[in-house]
């Protein structure tokens, strides 16, 4: 990154081209071709290899363990360029060597970076994950820089994209002001909730879709309260719930793929649906870190380029099923013409009505 005068605390500069290497890999902008800004946390990652979680007061050793992207925003940054549409970074970064690693990584995979912010106050966010052989993780993160993104300063990417993909990284006050700053221009707004740290209808209202786990789903519900009545395993009685706040609702449910609807007022047909996932042998799984966030990337992209509802969660279940067979996160995300390829092939599972529900979408009785 080139030098610049300390600037005052609390100011911002927008980021230049790290040298013409990076230049080089950022995509040239068409005004015709589909785009997403995803407004969320950028990290660097300290991934570390561990033989198994250690038991509280005890400690491991690691032998293996490596620097590469990390948070959501940037993760699903990273799988809408995989999924061949526009991605533009909206984030804020430090002023330090970190900041360099993250937004070469961000341009090497083909996501435009000409609008991420920088700051002196913070460093940039990082977090350390351990892996263990089986797949599972535990992550640590600190959120640095981007707890002071504002979401105003990318008020221009925004009103010019087809779609704002947002997370919950960010400080609750500006995970709400994307779904305002999304409605007042007519950009769709998709919100993977993830983690839950700020419910109101008005911002659940603003999501098509809203994007979210089981246990995602459940909180959401409680803090609307809008759960009495649902049983915590009842997918089709949560989803119709959700459905009279937002259009649309995916619930992603890891190994076992996910379910959706779209409100029959919005254009859906209110059928529950059940995407299953491709069957990945538990030897073939190396590390679920980042599955979820190609996920959401993938359904962004999708939908940005006009694809149906049905195709973007088709798309998106391949992507988070091929992210789980190689370490990290980005580094392992399938391209489209590999995404198109499965979903496309005899074995990947097709869609199915979730069972229990009826047309409109609700529990039978």
């Amino acid at each position: 990154m080139q030098n610049h005068h300390r600037r005052r605390p609390g100011t911002h500069r927008t980021i230049q081209p790290i040298d013409a290497t990076v230049e080089r890999l950022m995509p040239d902008a068409d005004p015709g071709e589909p785009a997403v800004v995803i407004c969320g946390s950028i990290h660097q990652d300290t991934l570390a290899r561990v033989p198994e979680f250690p038991a509280p007061g005890e400690s491991a050793i690691v032998d293996d363990s490596s620097l590469s992207l990390g948070g959501k925003g940037a993760n699903q940054a990273s799988a809408v360029a995989h999924a061949d549409v526009r991605a533009i970074m909206a984030g804020t970064v430090g002023e330090d060597p970190a900041a360099d690693l993250v937004l070469a990584e961000l341009a090497a995979h083909g996501v435009d970076t000409h609008s991420v912010r920088t700051t002196w106050d913070e460093p940039t966010g990082s977090a350390y994950i351990a892996a263990t052989p089986d797949g599972h993780h535990m992550v640590f993160v600190t959120r640095g820089a981007n707890t002071v993104t504002e979401p105003t300063d990318f008020t221009d990417e925004i009103t010019g994209a087809d779609v704002l993909l947002a997370q919950g990284e960010l400080r609750p006050d500006a995970t709400e002001q994307l779904g305002m700053i999304a409605n007042l221009h007519g950009t769709r707004f998709i919100l993977n909730l993830a983690p839950v740290t700020v419910v109101t209808p008005t911002l659940i209202d603003s999501a098509d879709p809203l994007i979210v786990n089981a246990t995602e789903a459940w909180e959401v519900l409680r803090k609307l309260g809008a759960s009495e009545g649902i049983r915590r395993g009842d997918l089709a009685g949560q989803i119709d719930s959700l459905l009279q706040y937002c259009p649309s609702v995916v619930i992603s449910l890891g190994d076992e793929g996910s379910v959706y609807a779209r409100a029959v007022v919005d254009g859906g047909d209110g059928i529950v649906w059940h995407q299953p996932s491709l069957k990945v042998p538990a030897e073939d799984i190396v590390d679920t870190t980042g599955a979820g966030d190609a996920f959401a990337g993938t359904i962004a992209a999708e939908l940005a380029r006009g694809g149906s509802f049905e195709r973007a969660v088709a798309l998106g279940t391949a992507a988070g099923s091929l992210a789980v067979r190689s370490f990290g996160a980005t580094s392992s995300y399938a391209d489209y013409a590999t995404l198109q390829a499965t979903v496309a092939a005899d074995d990947f599972p097709a869609r199915r009505r979730l069972e229990g529900t009826t047309k409109t979408g609700t529990t039978k009785n």
